[in-house]
């Protein structure tokens, strides 16, 4: 469940970086330090996996990039529950992340409320708290072939269950992850990957042996494609900033507009990179039910109307997303979610 973070932090990096050069009112002051930044999505169920990096000013002070931080002093606190002091992840799988992945063996619930602190010699510190929403409740989704457009989708319809006693904000996105096939086969108890010229030599030499035969699975990739959605649904929140006849990169759904707690929304997935015949491009398609924090939803909403409004509004009245993170930038939200997964290429 951790491969959505990584694409939601790095876009979400992507997003700052054009708003601190474009927006004058957002550009802190040449006398202010730089800043942290923390991009986190907490999903319940997850481990606990929080990227952080800071801001680094170029040229004449005005363009803002961003590099990692590993000195930082990063405390994950649980109300009625633990205290963790989380440690840098060096392991290769980060390597060339944005930022700084901080982890600790402990993993998400729903309903937790949690706060983050994070301090750094130079940058000083930041400080976030979040509330887990609670499971996400489906009582029915049914998928179709379908055409909207003249482009093929795959059309779904999900029936939402809604808690009375709380307000819920859903988030609906798609993605397409890339899948690598291994190879591999096992000898005298060690298993080798068919990738390496030491696992294909020793494999001419023994595969005629008992019980040594190849076997094929799959691996996932942190690499992600994102798919526009269809929807002709008028109480998203969505139609407040964007023409209804757009393809979305998120459906946002508030419950207000529930019936006996339950809501059907109908939408279409975009099928043009369902299949392919690149190996490098084959995968599986993620469906995404969320439902999020407040001030997760707030952002998110926030970079959508950015992404809408780039290009046709002039730079200086972009709206850049505000977060949760005192004293520093981006956002520590809280997700609950059910991924459904589909398989179209032949792998």
């Amino acid at each position: 469940m951790q491969r959505k973070k990584y694409i939601f932090h790095a876009l979400m990096l992507l997003l700052l970086l054009p708003a601190f050069s474009c927006r004058k009112n957002f550009i802190p002051d040449a006398s202010e330090d730089d800043k942290l930044v923390i991009l986190s999505e907490a999903t319940a169920g997850d481990l606990v996996r929080i990227p952080i990096g800071r801001t680094i000013r170029a040229g004449a002070g005005n363009l803002l990039q961003f590099e990692k931080v590993n000195d930082a002093t990063v405390v994950l606190t649980e109300e009625h529950g633990g205290k963790w002091l989380l440690k840098a992840d060096k392991s290769p799988q980060f390597e060339n992340n944005p930022t700084s992945v901080f982890t600790v063996k402990h993993y998400f619930k729903p309903g937790g409320n949690y706060t983050l602190e994070v301090s750094h010699p130079v940058l000083g510190a930041a400080r976030a708290n979040t509330i887990i929403p609670a499971p996400v409740n489906i009582e029915k989704l049914d998928t179709s072939s379908n055409v909207h457009q003249l482009k093929p989708v795959l059309q779904v319809k999900l029936k939402l269950v809604d808690l009375a006693e709380t307000q819920e904000l859903y988030v609906i996105e798609a993605l397409k992850q890339v899948l690598k096939v291994r190879t591999t086969f096992s000898y005298k108890g060690t298993k080798y990957d068919m990738a390496t010229e030491v696992a294909q030599t020793l494999y001419a030499q023994v595969k005629s042996e008992p019980g040594v035969k190849l076997v094929k699975d799959t691996v996932a990739q942190q690499k992600f494609l994102r798919l526009d959605l269809y929807t002709n649904d008028k109480n998203i929140d969505n139609i407040r900033f964007d023409n209804p006849d757009n393809p979305y990169r998120r459906i946002f759904l508030t419950d207000s507009h529930f019936e006996n707690n339950k809501y059907e929304l109908n939408f279409g997935i975009d099928k043009t990179y369902f299949t392919t015949d690149s190996t490098e491009l084959k995968g599986r398609v993620l469906l995404q039910i969320k439902s999020v924090s407040r001030e997760l939803y707030r952002y998110l909403v926030t970079y959508e109307k950015y992404k809408t409004d780039f290009g046709s509004v002039p730079a200086n009245e972009l709206i850049s997303p505000v977060g949760n993170i005192q004293s520093g930038l981006g956002v520590f939200g809280g997700s609950s979610q059910i991924e459904k997964r589909y398989y179209f290429d032949e792998l």
